[in-house]
């Protein structure tokens, strides 16, 4: 999947509360890639702020012109 693809999908569970079935089902993936995919983001971002202080300081989709 593309970035911006993620970045759809991720706004889409954080906003808009789908869950990663209708996410895989949307962006027509399989919901085993869905889950990895975003498991892999959410890891990658406790790691780097693992207190979440900066978790949410971005306006919704922040990356479209």
């Amino acid at each position: 999947m593309s970035d911006e693809t993620l970045l759809e999908a991720l706004h889409l569970k954080d906003h808009e509360g789908l869950n990663r079935t209708q996410l895989a089902n949307r962006f027509g993936v399989t919901r085993g890639s869905m889950i990895g995919a975003l498991n892999r983001i959410e890891n990658d971002t406790n790691a780097t702020d693992p207190d979440g202080n900066q978790n949410g300081t971005m306006k919704p989709r922040w990356w479209k012109r």
